[in-house]
């Protein structure tokens, strides 16, 4: 892998996340789910779902064993209170099925509250004429403060979990008792208030998994698009755009530095006829025969690029005409013995050579003198 591959191949951070020198711009532009206030699209409808099935199956339960208290001899109730209590019960149906129903999800999130406070309303009413102080139902509190911890912001569900713990005063309004009072405070306050912290918990920490799984898959995209931006399927080399944006930026830092480098335009002798021959299937190994050989035989610092067909650039920093005169023979006869042990082939190779910067002002006019050397190789007798 040559040094351009390697610098724009994803580095590490002190905290062990990839990171890509590349694709600073499109960081910026990845949404910071660490930092939302509210969880991500995807785990709030997951989230909503669960909620309200469990919503939906606390309710059930709860409506049986009211019924079962109410009119299996439990409780010793006047008629008004056991009608009342089956009015509460219809109504809770009711707005169980307009939780499943209503489409909350084209609202903006906090509109739940209406429903949250109709249950606080109905679960308030229904420990009202059940016993006050001794009524079982007041245990659905609780799932009013979970559910309001578990999906609305820290602000919002402090505020529900502050009016639910007020609500739930409510039986000082017809039985006061001051002893039970600070004991339910004692008791319930706390209660709240683990209840909300071990909801916000479980939400962070599902939040931050699902925020690692979305960084992971954004920054597999990067890598994905980089790679079929930047290299040739069948190669792996790099393509001709990905090798002309190199190639100018070496031009330019050449051109302060006054450092020189050649630039090798190399090209697969009488390819057509061996597609033609053996068969496309044939030249396709043939061509990556010869991309591997030039990539083993390249240094970190070079570059090789696919520029199309059956023709290859070879960028070699700092190198001299002699030099990169090795460079061919040392690969041209590789090339050569491995195609005749693999392919049954004797692949031949033709190149071109041009020092850069040299008097050039415009990049692409070295790229077309080196062409044009390749070429005149080529009907000198080709090899």
């Amino acid at each position: 892998m040559n040094a351009w591959q390697k610098r724009n191949e994803p580095s590490h951070d002190s905290n062990g996340k990839s990171q890509y020198a590349y694709s600073s711009h499109v960081s910026k532009g990845v949404p910071d789910f660490g930092s939302s206030r509210s969880p991500p699209a995807a785990l709030s409808s997951r989230l909503g779902f669960r909620l309200k099935t469990l919503g939906a199956l606390l309710y059930v339960v709860g409506a049986v064993a009211m019924l079962l208290f109410i009119h299996g001899g439990w409780f010793e109730l006047p008629n008004e209170d056991t009608l009342a209590l089956d009015r509460v019960v219809i109504a809770g149906g009711v707005l169980v099925g307009s939780a499943w129903y209503f489409p909350w999800h084209r609202f903006v999130r906090n509109v739940l509250l209406i429903p949250v406070a109709a249950a606080l309303a109905l679960i308030t009413l229904a420990v009202y004429f059940s016993g006050g102080w001794q009524s079982p139902l007041s245990v659905f509190y609780l799932f009013v403060v979970v559910l309001c911890a578990s999906y609305f912001s820290t602000e919002v569900a402090t505020l529900c979990v502050a009016i639910t713990l007020l609500v739930s005063l409510t039986p000082q309004l017809y039985a006061p008792d001051v002893s039970r009072l600070v004991e339910y405070l004692v008791i319930q306050t706390p209660t709240y208030a683990g209840l909300v912290l071990a909801c916000r918990y479980a939400l962070w920490e599902r939040t931050r998994a699902q925020s690692e799984q979305d960084s992971a898959r954004i920054r597999g995209l990067e890598e994905r698009l980089w790679h079929e931006a930047s290299l040739d399927p069948l190669t792996g080399l790099y393509n001709r755009g990905r090798f002309e944006t190199r190639f100018k930026e070496e031009f330019e830092r050449a051109r302060r530095t006054g450092e020189r480098f050649m630039v090798l335009f190399v090209d697969v002798d009488d390819f057509k006829l061996v597609n033609d021959t053996h068969g496309h299937r044939t030249g396709d190994e043939a061509l990556q025969l010869v991309a591997d050989v030039l990539q083993s035989c390249s240094r970190r610092i070079d570059v090789v690029a696919r520029h199309g067909g059956d023709e290859f650039l070879v960028m070699l920093p700092g190198a001299s005409l002699p030099e990169a005169q090795r460079f061919f023979d040392r690969m041209r006869d590789r090339v050569a013995e491995r195609s005749e042990q693999s392919l049954g082939l004797g692949l031949r190779l033709s190149a071109g050579a041009v020092q850069c910067p040299g008097y050039a002002r415009d990049p692409a006019a070295l790229l077309d003198a080196a062409d044009e050397a390749m070429y005149r190789a080529k009907r000198r007798g080709k090899n």
